[in-house]
């Protein structure tokens, strides 16, 4: 019998198991994959690793959400396999080059340089401190349950300083406050404000607060890292050779009989009086047994509808000189007519990671999931060829070099494969756009009406990404595990 079952190994059920293996509990692992990470893992293929989506890993900085896990677990920040990367990326928009550099005072000059604006300085100052406001108050909110009034009251007058000074910033758009420094900024600047907004929230400027905003906005100024053997070695690290991590474990079912949970798995049945699901909140549902099944799925399917989904190139070259030295670029183009977007974000293995003077590449982007539903097999062929065409003509005339290099035969995906793989609903990832509409109070939140049942991951309170997901099982463990009340409250 288990204290937990943990069912997936994404970000957040990994986080949860390790927390909860620290706090002494009986809990297993179950991933269907045969690796860690979802849509944030790795895959190999003829000996190179490829990260299934071009990502850093962030989070790492004193008292931001990964420190405070690696301090929760005992685990020495530098036994983790990383590589600090500076910049963090850099952002090739029409005519321009944008280096997203760490220091604020160095990575501003290279956006006043680009973007030469009379009143750029206090945009983003603003940006800064609205952003750094939001790290150091975040815990603060912890344990956040939107449906418990006495407690949001109380935290609401414990800090009101904070809600006050943040009022303002997190009804405006970010567009709204943008504009009331720059009035009309030029088509490329909004264009790289943007690219820059989606990739953290989801989102583009006239739908989310001016508060989110300025996260994602200031994601390159926390310490962005490389990691050494793709996305997945992180997580590996952490839970190191575990036996209770069971890969290639896919669970069927999950049905109760009085208080315990019965877990049905290709492998077996297993027992726990506890369930924690790495899953959606739009597709958990379809691992529960009649008995338990519940409409809030359906519900979600309606309620959180503005989705997204991600379309990927994944392909090696052969670059023994190191002529692609930077490890992320992300390159803003017209209108994809396959995707619905206008960016496309390039990972570029480190050369202690080559193999024979080849680097894996991964390029992703967003996408919209209706351009790829109800397609005939011709249709669907024809339509990745075209979407690889798109994105490699882009690639070309932004960084010449990847014509140049040889490299081996690319391969696509769609949100038809991420639905293959990771089971996600519709292939979704990046989980719950940070739109206005769905503010803090209208969040999912990790506690399901199913007692003992509990979600982790991109679609619960308070979103994606490594330092969201922490937080999120941080949340989640705060209000259903006493013991972990005084191990959190000992490192923040």
């Amino acid at each position: 019998m288990q204290d937990y079952i943990v069912v997936g190994g994404g970000i957040g059920g990994v986080v949860a198991y390790s927390i909860l293996k620290k706090l002494g509990k009986k809990v297993l692992l179950f991933e269907k994959l045969d690796y860690l990470g979802g849509c944030a893992g790795t895959f190999k293929k003829d000996g190179l690793f490829y990260n299934v989506g071009a990502s850093t890993l962030v989070g790492l900085d004193e008292n931001l959400p990964l420190d405070i896990l690696l301090k929760i677990l005992d685990i020495d920040k530098n036994t983790i396999p990383v590589l600090p990367i500076d910049p963090a990326i850099v952002v090739y928009t029409k005519d321009k080059v944008i280096n997203r550099y760490k220091d604020f005072e160095r990575a501003f000059e290279e956006i006043d340089k680009n973007f030469p604006y009379k009143n750029n300085k206090n945009l983003w100052n603003r940006v800064k401190k609205v952003s750094t406001n939001n790290w150091q108050n975040i815990y603060k909110l912890l344990p956040f349950n939107p449906k418990n009034y006495p407690d949001l009251l109380k935290k609401v007058i414990t800090n009101l300083d904070y809600f006050l000074s943040g009022i303002k910033d997190s009804l405006m758009t970010a567009e709204k406050v943008i504009r009331h420094y720059i009035p009309d900024p030029d088509e490329d600047y909004k264009a790289f404000l943007n690219s820059q907004i989606l990739m953290a929230t989801q989102c583009y400027w006239d739908e989310v607060n001016f508060s989110f905003a300025s996260m994602g906005l200031t994601y390159p100024n926390l310490s962005n890292y490389y990691v050494k053997g793709g996305m997945s070695n992180f997580l590996e690290s952490i839970v190191k050779d575990d036996k209770n991590v069971l890969k290639k474990v896919k669970v069927k079912s999950i049905s109760r009989v009085r208080d315990i949970f019965e877990v049905k798995t290709n492998k077996g049945e297993f027992y726990t009086k506890k369930v924690i699901l790495n899953r959606t909140i739009w597709d958990y549902c379809e691992l529960l047994d009649e008995s338990l099944k519940d409409s809030f799925c359906e519900v979600s399917k309606k309620k959180y509808s503005k989705l997204w989904s991600s379309a990927t190139l994944y392909f090696a070259v052969k670059d023994e000189n190191n002529l692609l030295s930077k490890h992320h670029y992300q390159i803003l183009h017209d209108k994809n007519p396959y995707t619905d977007s206008y960016s496309f974000f390039v990972s570029v293995a480190d050369p202690c990671d080559s193999v024979e003077g080849y680097k894996s590449i991964t390029i992703s982007t967003h996408c919209k999931i209706e351009l790829w539903e109800n397609l005939s097999k011709e249709e669907y062929t024809e339509k990745k060829e075209k979407l690889k065409e798109f994105i490699l003509e882009n690639l070309y005339k932004k960084i010449p070099q990847f014509r140049m290099l040889p490299k081996t035969d690319v391969m696509i995906g769609t949100p038809n494969t991420f639905n293959r793989y990771t089971g996600r609903y519709k292939g979704t990832v990046g989980g719950i756009p940070l739109r206005r509409k769905y503010t803090m109070l209208n969040y999912p939140m990790g506690i399901t009406p199913i007692k003992g049942l509990y979600l982790v991951g991109d679609s619960v309170f308070p979103g994606q990404g490594y330092p969201g997901v922490t937080v999120g099982v941080f949340n989640l463990l705060l209000q259903v595990e006493e013991d972990f009340r005084e191990v959190f409250y000992r490192y923040i």
